[in-house]
Order: C-alpha cells, then sequence, then structure tokens
C-alpha cells in the first residue's frame, strides 16, 4: 500500500508526487505523452511542448507569488535531476498604448516592492536592443531580467520525476479511472485493469478531472480551447534572434486577445520555430471528456491561422518561415481564478487543479501546496487558504 497516489502525471501533478515521494511511499499515475496525437482514443495534455514563459512579475498578486515559489525551486531541481528546463532569457511586456502609462507604472511598482530586475523601455530603446520586434505606433515597454525567460515542460515533468524517483516515487504509466474509498485505504482502478491501495490521494488531472469517477462532487471549472501556431524559423534567422527574449503583447485587434511569443526553440522533430499563441474569436468551452479528446485529435485549429500569422508577420516582420502549422491545447479555468487546492470529504483526497493560464511557471509552487495539504492535513503558507478553495458543482 501506498502512503501517496498522485493523479495526474502533467505540471503540477509531477511537482507533487515528488514532493510527497519525500513524505513517504508515493506514486504517480498518469499516461506517458501519446505517439499520435491524431489517433490517440485516451486523454490528453497541454505540457506536450517545448517552451513556455516563466516570470516573476505579475498584475495579479497571488499569481506572481506562485511564480517566485516556483522560480526559487527551478536551479536546485535542475541540479538533482541533472535535467535542464528553465533559459533565463528575461522577458519582455508590451501593453496596449491606451493603458501603457498605467500598465509600465503597476509593474514598475511591483518590480521594486519585490526586488525584480527591470527596465521600462520606450520605442526607441526597445528598437535598439531588439531591431527585428514592432509593434503598434508609439510602444513601450517593461523588460524583466532573468531568471524570466521560458520552461521547457516537458523537461520540466521529467526533472521533477527524475528527482522523485531518487526518493522512492513510483511511475504508473496508465490513466485512473475510478477511486473508490473504503475505511482504511482507497482504491484507484487504471484502464489497465490495475488496481493501486493508498491511505491519501491528490486529484491533479488538469481538465481530465472531471472526466472519470475521482471525485463524488465534480469540480466546478471551465475548460477553453487554446490555438498556438508555430512558424519553422531557418537557421541563420534563429541564430540573429538566439537572444530574443519572450514577449507578452497586448495586441489591439478584434480577432486576436493576450499574444505570447516565445523565441526560435528547437523541437523534437528537429526544426526550429518560433510559437506563438493567444486568445481568438473562435475560441470556446468544452463540456466533456468527448469534447476535449474531439479538439485534441482534430480541432478546427486552422481557422484562425491566417489571423495568427498575420499577427506575428506584424511584430517580427524580416520572418520569412518556411513552414507553417497550428496546435491545439487547453486551459482549466477555476470559479475564482487560483487554483483549487485543498481537501475534500473526511480528508484523505486532495485536489490541485486549475493552471487558468498561468500554470505552467508555477506549477512547482501549485504542486508544492497540494502535496503539503495532503500529508499534513493543513494549510502550510502565507497565501490565504480561501484564496485556493476548491468550488464544486452543485
Amino acid at each position: 500500500m501506498f502512503d501517496y497516489v498522485v493523479i495526474g502525471k502533467g505540471l503540477i501533478g509531477s511537482a507533487a508526487a515528488r514532493y510527497l515521494s519525500m513524505r513517504g511511499r508515493t506514486a504517480v499515475i498518469g499516461p506517458d505523452e501519446p505517439p499520435d496525437l491524431q489517433t490517440h482514443e485516451g486523454v490528453f495534455a497541454s505540457h506536450y511542448d517545448q517552451g513556455r514563459i516563466t516570470r516573476q512579475l505579475s498584475r495579479d498578486a497571488v499569481w506572481a507569488a506562485l511564480a517566485r515559489m516556483s522560480i526559487g525551486q527551478y536551479a536546485a531541481l535542475g541540479a538533482e535531476s541533472g535535467i535542464r528546463f528553465h533559459y533565463p532569457v528575461g522577458g519582455l511586456y508590451v501593453p496596449a498604448a491606451a493603458e501603457a502609462s498605467s500598465y509600465l507604472a503597476e509593474m514598475a511598482g511591483l518590480a521594486e516592492r519585490v526586488a525584480v530586475d527591470y527596465e521600462v523601455m520606450d520605442e526607441a530603446a526597445l528598437h535598439g536592443r531588439w531591431p527585428y520586434l514592432r509593434f503598434s505606433d508609439g510602444w513601450s515597454g517593461l523588460y524583466e531580467a532573468a531568471p524570466a525567460g521560458y520552461i521547457n515542460p516537458r523537461q520540466l515533468i521529467r526533472a521533477q520525476l527524475a528527482a522523485g524517483q531518487k526518493q522512492g516515487l513510483e511511475i504508473v504509466r496508465e490513466t485512473a479511472v475510478s477511486l473508490e474509498s473504503s475505511l482504511d485505504y482507497l482504491t484507484i482502478t487504471t484502464d489497465a485493469g490495475q488496481s493501486y491501495r493508498t491511505k491519501k490521494v491528490l486529484v491533479a488531472a488538469g481538465a481530465f478531472s472531471n472526466a472519470f469517477d475521482l471525485l463524488l462532487q465534480k469540480l466546478k471549472v471551465r475548460v477553453k480551447t487554446e490555438t498556438i501556431i508555430l512558424a519553422e524559423t531557418p537557421p541563420d534567422a534563429a541564430e540573429r534572434w538566439a537572444e530574443m527574449p519572450p514577449v507578452i503583447y497586448y495586441i489591439e485587434s478584434p480577432e486576436l486577445d493576450s499574444i505570447y511569443l516565445l523565441p526560435p526553440i528547437r523541437y523534437p522533430d528537429g526544426r526550429i520555430y518560433l510559437k506563438m499563441g493567444c486568445n481568438t474569436v473562435a475560441d470556446r468551452y468544452l463540456s466533456d471528456l468527448t469534447e476535449i479528446g474531439e479538439w485534441f485529435r482534430q480541432g478546427q485549429s486552422d481557422v484562425m491561422l491566417e489571423a495568427m500569422r498575420a499577427a506575428l508577420q506584424g511584430i517580427m516582420p524580416d520572418l520569412a518561415a518556411l513552414s507553417w502549422q497550428t496546435g491545439r491545447c487547453v486551459v482549466t479555468y477555476t470559479t475564482h481564478g487560483r487554483p483549487y487546492i485543498g481537501l475534500v470529504g473526511d480528508g484523505r483526497i486532495g485536489v490541485a487543479v486549475g493552471g487558468n493560464g498561468s500554470g505552467a511557471k508555477s506549477s512547482d509552487g501549485i504542486g508544492r501546496l497540494g502535496a503539503a495539504v495532503l500529508a499534513d492535513d493543513r494549510w502550510a503558507t502565507d497565501l490565504a487558504e480561501d484564496l485556493f478553495r476548491p468550488v464544486f458543482e452543485a
């Protein structure tokens, strides 16, 4: 019997599993990335990717605290696992012109309060440092220095699991489909027909947390489609743009909102891509396991290709992409905009669910909080517990 089992082997689940493996015999249950997304019939995840922005600054104080908590662990985790996942190249924020003054003042004030190295830059300074970037006329921005940059989510999960295995973490590469309670233990059954007994369970299955019989009540979450584009970048251009920081750009567009752009990154197919994502007018909310699976397998992400391509070429007019493609993921939103972290029922089951579009960079901290509340039966951080309280469907 295990002391703890984590259901969900994604960014939050792998972090929680590592922390719980320091407390007792622990397993994490979750499938590996499928080799072919088009034909896969099981669960999916949004971490099938090479780049996510990481940063310490946010207009939301809670997310800023979670990010700093997580970033503070990056170096130790990288050293413990021997796996590199963090690239501290800095980050650039470019607000919409209408709110540039107030936005930059607010972000600069936050940076001063938490001792983050930053620089407010006008159009001339920005163009002088990154002449290949363009935004709206009269643009200005704020540059956040390292350790801001980007993380490789695939590698971050590998690092969490590798470090956990050194502490005895067991990895079960299956999908949990039911969770049953008895007086002395909990029983998890998987799609492989296997059963695992444990004293306590943490559900960290992201968008799929409501998809199976894991909780007596469904979590009140909304699962939204998210579209990205990948612009295959010629190697010589990628070399010229090697010092490019990730960009968050509040574009003024009737079709797109809140662009994020990653620098050129090499992907598993050996090619180098610029990745851009954003909210779009075609986004929609998915209601169940069937709809989520259909979106990942064959969702109509290409309907936004032209608008997103035009936006990226507007930002990087010198880009002569070798190819273009769209990709699909989902964002899990909670009712209060922060992760659901807490115990349910008799206290033997916990949840750590809901990235709200900001979970990757903060996943170590979210997993750490989920692990602590499950192991200790109490809240163990200065952040108010009510901020993270799980909300369930009526």
